[in-house]
């Protein structure tokens, strides 16, 4: 069967065995995480999965619907992923799956204890401002689009969990501690956007979230920023970046990527338009960086309906 699968599963399906049609189970365990991938070859609903330890679920081919008690229904896409805490049952559809087009997911389920470790050398190292609570693991479902890093990370754990080598447990455990803190950041940097916009609040990074929310249109600098947060430029781009998980500028990049998402699949405006509005002054540019971020240019997008 050829793959079409988000990540390379070659090493899997050349040894794994399909005894089910439907979610068939194919976990690799190291001492401290367990890395299982499910394929799906025929329309099911109501198929419920979970969990003892936290786990990253990321969608690797075709689609889901997802049923989470603490978040709304949604499809499930290849290139997204759901943090889900432990003991949280998940109830899942198979609308489209075939035995010639299977569903493919993978479940990474890690010790809670690992979880501890590294949150708390986050919160040694790199101490959240103006947060009473600090660095924390997901307290209930989290879904998120992955970023190109955790594509890449999620990538090497595959290699690592299904290749045969004596150092994989040494190997798992320096990518398993990046790709925690990495899914942290992204946490964090979720909630920020969203609380930002729902309160008038006294933390420095979620008001200046939301002043970037506000101001995408307009041209500023990280020294404005900084001067907002009451911070010297250096400091700030050293604490956002630490915060964030990505510069100042990556983080405008990204929301400004995704505005114009947002706009192209709402709106008939132009691409050009779509680019001024979206803080951009230069088209080829926003060409570039939206091409860079999606894979496909604005006009691609907007066609292929992937929203």
């Amino acid at each position: 069967m050829k793959s079409d699968s988000l990540f390379d599963l070659r090493s899997h399906l050349k040894n794994r065995r399909l005894d089910q049609v439907v979610e068939n189970r194919t976990a690799y365990t190291l001492n401290t995480a367990e890395l299982t991938i499910y394929e799906t070859h025929a329309q099911a609903e109501a198929v419920e999965l979970t969990f003892h330890n936290p786990v990253l679920t990321s969608m690797i081919r075709g689609k889901k619907v997802m049923h989470l008690d603490d978040t709304p229904d949604f499809d499930y896409h290849p290139g997204e992923s759901v943090l889900v805490p432990s003991e949280k049952t998940m109830r899942i559809d198979f609308p489209e799956a075939t035995f010639q087009s299977p569903t493919q997911c993978l479940a990474l389920a890690i010790a809670q204890d690992e979880i501890t470790k590294f949150t708390n050398q986050l919160n040694e190292t790199v101490p959240l401002i103006d947060s009473t609570s600090g660095w924390r693991w997901s307290e209930s479902s989290f879904y998120f689009s992955n970023t190109s890093t955790i594509n890449a990370l999620i990538a090497r754990l595959i290699d690592i969990f299904t290749e045969n080598n004596p150092a994989k447990e040494f190997f798992a455990d320096l990518v398993l501690k990046e790709l925690t803190i990495r899914l942290i950041q992204t946490q964090a940097r979720r909630l920020l956007l969203d609380q930002g916009q729902k309160q008038t609040t006294t933390n420095r990074w979620m008001y200046i979230t939301q002043y970037i929310q506000e101001n995408l249109h307009t041209a500023f600098n990280i020294r404005q920023l900084a001067d907002k947060a009451c911070m010297s430029e250096p400091n700030f781009y050293r604490q956002f970046k630490a915060q964030f998980g990505l510069s100042p500028l990556e983080f405008i990049n990204q929301q400004r990527i995704r505005l114009a998402q947002q706009l192209l699949k709402t709106t008939s405006r132009s691409v050009s338009d779509i680019s001024v509005t979206c803080g951009f002054n230069n088209l080829n540019h926003f060409l570039k960086l939206f091409k860079r971020y999606n894979q496909l240019t604005p006009l691609q997008y907007r066609a292929s309906g992937l929203f």
